[in-house]
């Protein structure tokens, strides 16, 4: 990857709807961007998995091809084998998309024990309110979730562990959990268990901020297992300089998820981005 040049994530619906004609203008800055600067926009498995159409090959194909100019067969790998860009096209990686992964999968594991219905008795519990806290900033959210764990009156057996009384606790306590049950198959595959620690963690904080109700997923979305696939996007993202979507909750969940853990890359929407495309080239 030309390393003058800044990775830019775009979202799987940002990619679709410019294939699709939906938004021209974002098309041709993209691509302008493209062969002039001072962007690049590598693809991951995951975008590649979401444009695929079932059962119609040829629009596939015409996706994958699609994929292929904006990214310039720029492909970011993030497994436990490696992190990091390398050259390869959509179509190879779609090749072996269904290869049997070592990564943890959230929708498999969590799908099934965090119902919508349990998530809505989580946050009724807390006393916390998607119209209160989507009204606030990523800091103030933070608070207010904290606050409200803090706050909230267990009743405690004994010997019972005291639950985690803040989203600093709750990452910690997701860092053990996973340490203790994928430590093994790090060392086994001589991976940086800190980096897949770190990958884990910006995942958690993704899919806690939707449960506790910042910018939650509607049931519909909920019951498709959206949000796992929009966390391993937050996840991916965090590798570069600027993620672009039109999906307001995923931006927003995501923002939260980079504040906590200090991640420097930007969230904006595709309105953001093609103001901010226009002012780089000078449009």
């Amino acid at each position: 990857m030309n390393q003058e040049r800044v990775p830019i994530y775009l979202d799987s619906n940002v990619i679709i709807d410019t294939y699709n004609g939906i938004d021209d203008e974002l098309l041709g800055l993209i691509l302008r961007s493209v062969f002039q600067g001072p962007y690049c926009y590598p693809f991951t498995s995951e975008q590649v998995n979401e444009i695929i159409v079932e059962n119609d090959e040829q629009l596939s194909s015409n996706m994958l091809s699609f994929l292929s100019i904006i990214s310039q067969n720029i492909y970011f790998e993030s497994s436990i084998n490696r992190v990091g860009f390398i050259s390869s096209t959509p179509f190879q990686v779609f090749d072996t998309i269904n290869d049997v992964s070592l990564d943890f999968d959230w929708e498999k594991n969590l799908g099934g024990i965090l119902t919508y219905e349990n998530e809505l008795l989580a946050r009724s519990e807390f006393g916390l309110s998607p119209n209160e806290l989507n009204n606030l900033s990523p800091n103030q959210a933070i608070d207010v979730i904290n606050s409200a764990l803090q706050s909230y009156e267990y009743e405690l057996k004994e010997g019972q562990i005291e639950p985690p009384r803040s989203l600093e606790e709750m990452m910690a306590y997701t860092k053990k959990i996973m340490e203790e049950s994928f430590s093994g198959i790090w060392q086994a595959f001589n991976t940086d268990p800190e980096k897949q620690l770190f990958n884990i963690q910006v995942v958690s904080m993704f899919t806690m901020m939707d449960t506790l109700g910042f910018w939650s997923d509607s049931k519909s979305v909920h019951n498709k297992g959206s949000r796992y696939a929009d966390s391993r996007h937050a996840e991916n993202g965090k590798h570069f300089g600027i993620v672009v979507s039109r999906d307001k909750r995923f931006l927003k969940k995501t923002e939260v998820a980079y504040l906590f853990f200090d991640i420097k890359t930007k969230t904006l929407n595709t309105d953001q981005f093609k103001q901010q495309l226009k002012s780089e080239m000078g449009t």
